[in-house]
Formats: C-alpha cells, sequence, structure tokens
C-alpha cells in the first residue's frame, strides 16, 4: 500500500513567521538609518580634519618671497631690506616650522587611526545587529514552540 505523507499546514505558525520577517526587517532598516546617519556625521568631521591638516601643511611651507602686499609703493622703497628680513624671519621661526610640521604628522596619524578605529567599530556594530536579529528570530521561534508545547501538554 502507497502512503502519502502531507504535512499539515499551520496557518497561525505560517502568519506568525511572516510578521517576525516584517518586524526584522523594518527594525533592520530603522537602525540602518541612524547609524547610517551617525557614520556618515563622523566621516564629514574627518575629512573636514584632513583639509584642515592639508591647509596647515600649505601654510607651513618655507616662504621664499613676499606676500603681494608688499609691492604697493611705499613697501617697494623697502623692498631690498624686506629681502634680508625675510630671510632672517625664515631663520628664526625655523624651530617653529618643525614643530608645526611634527604637530601636524601627529594629527594626521591620528587621524588615519581613527578611521581604521571607525571602520572595526562599523563592522562590529553591524556583526551585533545580524546576531541580535538572530537571536529575535530564535526567540520568536521558541515562543511559538513554547506555545505549542503548553496546547499540547493542556490537551492531555
Amino acid at each position: 500500500m502507497l502512503e502519502v505523507n502531507i504535512p499539515t499546514i499551520n496557518k497561525q505558525k505560517i502568519q506568525d513567521e511572516i510578521i517576525v520577517k516584517i518586524a526584522s526587517f523594518s527594525q533592520k532598516n530603522k537602525t540602518n538609518n541612524r547609524y547610517n546617519n551617525y557614520w556618515d556625521s563622523i566621516n564629514k568631521q574627518i575629512d573636514y580634519l584632513q583639509e584642515l591638516i592639508e591647509v596647515g601643511k600649505q601654510r607651513a611651507k618655507v616662504r621664499e618671497n613676499l606676500p603681494q602686499n608688499f609691492d604697493k609703493f611705499p613697501l617697494i622703497l623697502v623692498k631690498p631690506f624686506m629681502s634680508k628680513s625675510l630671510k632672517i624671519l625664515r631663520f628664526l621661526f625655523k624651530d617653529q616650522r618643525e614643530v608645526n610640521n611634527n604637530i601636524l604628522q601627529a594629527l594626521e596619524e591620528s587621524v588615519k587611526i581613527n578611521k581604521v578605529l571607525l571602520a572595526e567599530i562599523q563592522t562590529m556594530n553591524s556583526n551585533f545587529e545580524e546576531d541580535l536579529q538572530v537571536l529575535s528570530s530564535i526567540n520568536s521561534n521558541l515562543k511559538n514552540k513554547n506555545k505549542s508545547l503548553e496546547k499540547t501538554i493542556n490537551q492531555l
């Protein structure tokens, strides 16, 4: 004799699973949007810091000539003295330029380290979110199994 195994379809169980899936997707989208805005803000701040570092590097370069403002009439007369004073100022502020360059390098390294740390935090956060989703689905499955066990116990 041929036996046919047709599993019974439990509508309530399927509806519960669909509700759990929809809830997990909507919750995941909400948290992702919130975290994406947060990470975008942090990345914009890091980009701003990098721009400031580049401006600082440009300003820290040794001046080879006088600014354009010194080409006006009264200052043209003292231009030979200005070039000598520029050489003196270059010599006097040599140590300060070195300190500024070291500070800029340290800040640049700090920004690089912060980028690496933020990338690690993002991956940890996404892993945490995935684990949370898995745990919530396991929790809902256990609740459903608990309900079905309670029903069978009550029937006995």
